[in-house]
């Protein structure tokens, strides 16, 4: 019998090859890279830009807030810290519970080396590798706030009050959502992370809002980490 190759697929071999998708449907055309499926459209120079980072590997701590894991990880609730080479960035996304992002392809090796600094402290903690179950962007540009978050969230994020490096769980278009200031060479700039169903949902809210403000997609690039 005649084999019939389903659609979307170039050929059967391509059945054999896993590709990691993101919640997040691609803007323009896309490509797989190491595993996941990218958007490859060019970076734009539009003032204020969205992008889609959840190929980044993520993991999840729980720990007591005030015990020797805390310490361990050392960024406190509130704040967000990228260790000395930038390659990965702690935030203390909320009383005793941390997020730690790494490049593509490092959720295993991230993993392995949380495990490793928290083993023997007897305290009770939770490790989860959660790089395909989260959707992550980032909004940049100097309109970030009063062009887009501004009109899906009620929390004051001004310069004063959420200086780079600030982390914090509330609500943006009614997604439960962990925003983080996260600048890029001094441009304002915000990571946001909300559980993978909400992920396409809070995507499109944000470039319905900075609609007015010329706000544009684009693929990312090594820049936007």
């Amino acid at each position: 019998m005649p084999t019939t190759t389903p659609r979307g697929c170039a050929s059967v071999a391509d059945l054999a090859v896993p590709v990691a998708r993101s919640p997040i449907r691609p803007v323009g055309p896309a490509t797989v890279v190491d595993g996941w499926e990218h958007a490859t459209g060019a970076v734009t120079r539009a003032g204020l830009r969205l992008c889609d980072l959840s190929h980044l590997a993520k993991v999840t701590v729980r720990a007591p807030m005030d015990g020797q894991v805390a310490a361990a990880l050392v960024v406190p609730h509130g704040r967000a810290v990228r260790d000395a080479g930038a390659r990965r960035l702690v935030i203390g996304s909320g009383p005793g519970e941390w997020l730690v992002l790494a490049p593509q392809g490092e959720g295993p090796a991230l993993l392995a080396d949380i495990e490793a600094r928290v083993a023997g402290t007897g305290e009770f903690v939770s490790v989860v590798e959660l790089t395909h179950g989260r959707a992550l962007m980032r909004l940049t540009g100097t309109d970030a706030v009063t062009g887009v978050l501004a009109k899906l969230c009620a929390v004051n994020l001004s310069d004063k009050a959420t200086p780079d490096g600030t982390a914090l769980r509330t609500s943006v278009a009614a997604v439960v959502t962990d925003i983080v200031r996260d600048d890029v060479d001094s441009e304002r700039s915000y990571l946001l992370h909300c559980e993978r169903s909400s992920g396409q949902y809070l995507f499109d809210a944000l470039l319905d809002a900075g609609g007015d403000h010329g706000i544009e997609a684009h693929g990312a690039t090594d820049k936007d980490w």
